[in-house]
């Protein structure tokens, strides 16, 4: 696996990670070369047997840990193994189409979670030009799903850390993605997707650099209203001898700050 850059640079963050909503928005056609996914489900009282079903481009798989969730994944999760990238679109329909041999459902598929993806996109011409990008052609991001825990930093911190799924949840009304009625798929939104690294196909993150990936990044999320570019600054907070632990942002775009 390759490693996340260094945890004090700029990161990316997603606030959408169901997948059917990935595809509303507008980004249907983005490509992935991984991906993992995962749906709670309700089956009858008599489950299939076996507990997995191969699509056309992965596999679907009855969770060991959890009976009632399915969990789906697609390629390959480093990139430098080889590429066979799969819409968004065609992955959605990949699962609908096929989580019926794995499961014996009872009534409609909730909205497909993304737990983790790798995605492929060109360069884009606002930093082609940059002397880090020569010889580019290519991005490659891989995106970590985390759990939204704003209570518990005001607790421990004291700071005025803003929950996702409100604004998030503003943000659908007001491009008329969603409405009061669809309240099962905004449960969905209990997590974010966090970058974890960014190469080119000619370069690592190292090469490109912190002000690099933030120039690529604001190229990138140019027209993806629900995600936003965040300045990291790491946190850990000792809870049960577990401990919870992850980065507060500052949000560029909203300009807020978030915890992931």
């Amino acid at each position: 696996m390759i490693k996340p850059y260094d945890f004090r640079w700029h990161r990316r963050l997603d606030f959408i990670p169901p997948l059917g909503l990935q595809v509303v928005v507008g980004d249907g056609d983005l490509e992935l070369y991984y991906c993992f996914t995962s749906v709670s489900v309700k089956e009858s009282a008599m489950p299939r047997v076996p507990r997995e079903a191969q699509t056309a481009f992965g596999t679907l798989k009855v969770s060991p840990i959890f009976r009632n969730q399915v969990d789906y994944e697609m390629g390959r999760p480093n990139p430098r193994n080889g590429l066979n990238p799969i819409t968004q679109r065609e992955i959605l329909d990949d699962i609908y189409n096929n989580i019926g041999g794995a499961v014996n459902l009872l009534g409609d598929i909730p909205d497909v979670v993304i737990k983790s993806r790798g995605v492929v996109e060109k360069i884009p011409p606002a930093v082609e030009d940059l002397a880090v990008f020569q010889g580019s052609e290519n991005v490659f991001y891989h995106q970590n799903a985390y759990g939204n825990f704003p209570h518990k930093i005001r607790q421990a911190f004291g700071l005025a850390v803003a929950n996702p799924y409100y604004f998030t949840k503003a943000d659908l009304m007001e491009n008329h993605i969603l409405t009061t009625g669809h309240e099962p798929v905004l449960k969905k939104l209990r997590s974010t997707l966090k970058t974890e690294y960014i190469l080119t196909d000619a370069s690592g993150y190292n090469s490109i650099g912190d002000l690099g990936i933030l120039s690529l990044e604001q190229a990138l999320v140019q027209r993806r209203w629900w995600t936003d570019i965040g300045k990291p600054t790491p946190f850990q907070i000792p809870i049960d001898h577990t401990g919870l632990e992850g980065q507060v942002f500052r949000l560029l775009r909203r300009d807020m700050l978030v915890a992931v």
